[in-house]
């Protein structure tokens, strides 16, 4: 070699040495370049060995079941209507009450202010269960033939008291018998009477105040028997 190097000139020289040089830069960039690859490289390699394996996806159901519905509360049931009912016969205070849904003949003689001294309660069901429109009739002792006897009496020789029909209120004045009217209260036989006799005379009822015409009948008895009484 040096016998050639010895016989180039000094350009000749200077190119061969730059050669040289830009040679040796070479290959130690690839050989910079080839280890810095295989240290990126490793790890990556690691981390795919040791990486932990997808955990497993259960499959929901195809069919999941309904919520269940939502229930209603359930209604409130209905309150009952008050009952209105006459109470007449061996009572301290006769005439309409309006009495709880429910409550018994005890209860509308107790709101009358209870039987009198002489009425033979015996002679109703006091646990008799009351109807709007009923009349509550006690009777007094007179009425039903009730005699005290220490000794019980067979039931062919205790007089019975005539069965006194049951009218269903509001009646009609243009079609009412006496019998019924009687059942009003404030109004006796006579009173009946003459309430029949009027509507044979004059004709029929055009409205409930007409009962003013008819003779006995004043402001404060036609108030107490306006509810029981229509004109149809």
């Amino acid at each position: 070699m040096y016998p050639i190097w010895e016989k180039l000139d000094p350009k000749e020289k200077g190119y061969l040495l730059g050669f040289y040089l830009l040679s040796l830069a070479v290959v130690g960039l690839l050989a910079y370049g080839v280890g810095r690859g295989q240290n990126v490289v490793s790890p990556a390699i690691g981390a795919s060995v040791n990486a932990t394996p997808p955990a497993e996806v259960i499959p929901l159901e195809s069919n999941p079941e309904p919520p269940p519905a939502e229930t209603e509360p359930a209604s409130a049931p209905p309150q009952d209507s008050p009952l209105v009912v006459h109470v007449a016969g061996a009572v301290k205070k006769p005439g309409v009450y309006t009495l709880p849904s429910g409550s018994r003949v005890a209860d509308a003689i107790e709101q009358a202010g209870g039987a009198r001294a002489d009425a033979d309660t015996n002679a109703l069901n006091l646990a008799e269960a009351l109807q709007n429109g009923q009349q509550v009739y006690v009777p007094a002792k007179t009425e039903t033939h009730a005699e005290p006897s220490p000794t019980r009496k067979t039931a062919s020789s205790t007089p019975q008291a005539p069965a006194r029909k049951q009218v269903r209120f509001p009646i009609d004045l243009n079609r009412a018998s006496a019998e019924e009217l009687e059942q009003l209260p404030g109004i006796g036989a006579v009173l009946a009477q003459r309430i029949v006799e009027y509507r044979q005379q004059v004709g029929r009822f055009q409205s409930v105040d007409e009962l003013r015409n008819v003779r006995g009948i004043g402001p404060k008895r036609l108030e107490q028997i306006r509810p029981l009484v229509v004109v149809r």
